[in-house]
């Protein structure tokens, strides 16, 4: 089945679309890191062990397996509340756990510099963690989802969260 190029070339062109509608400037690697997280997230399961758990377990972690365990908690969070936004609206643990637990990860990362997680990505981890809310893509549209071969494929409709709760719901609608 022909799906018309990569999830990485799908995904690297709703990136960019969205950072032009939105005004953003990320930095290119930042850029590069979002788009390989949403491919990655779209070939695997989210796994299931709670977030608060992996950041308890991340805290008493060797070095090397906490950089890991914080990148994921990062990566997760940042995916949840972006794509799962809407659902996640009436859940006793909302949006708004997942923007700060994955500004808190992504901040530690960063603070650790390069030395710390021999990650050439910290200061990609700092942008991100500076501009979690804005760089969490919000909503995935379901609407026109049918490929012109008849696969289904979903059309990314990503926005900018810039700030609580109730934004989220009005970008949503």
């Amino acid at each position: 089945m022909d799906l018309g190029g990569s999830v990485e070339e799908f995904f690297r062109d709703q990136v960019d679309q969205a950072f032009r509608d939105q005004g953003l400037t990320p930095s290119a690697l930042a850029e590069h890191y979002l788009v390989q997280l949403l491919a990655a997230y779209a070939a695997q399961p989210i796994a299931e062990q709670p977030l608060a758990i992996k950041l308890l377990e991340a805290v008493e972690a060797a070095p090397r397996e906490r950089r890991v365990q914080l990148r994921e908690i990062g990566d997760t969070s940042l995916y949840l509340s972006g794509f799962w936004a809407e659902s996640l609206a009436d859940k006793l643990v909302d949006v708004d756990y997942y923007i700060d637990l994955g500004g808190t990860a992504y901040g530690e990362l960063a603070r650790g510099g390069s030395k710390w997680t021999g990650d050439p990505f910290g200061d990609v981890f700092a942008e991100l963690a500076a501009n979690f809310a804005r760089f969490a893509f919000n909503r995935i549209s379901k609407n026109d989802s049918v490929h012109s071969d008849g696969a289904g494929l979903l059309r990314s409709s990503m926005q900018r969260v810039d700030g609580p709760r109730d934004k989220l719901k009005s970008a949503a609608r």
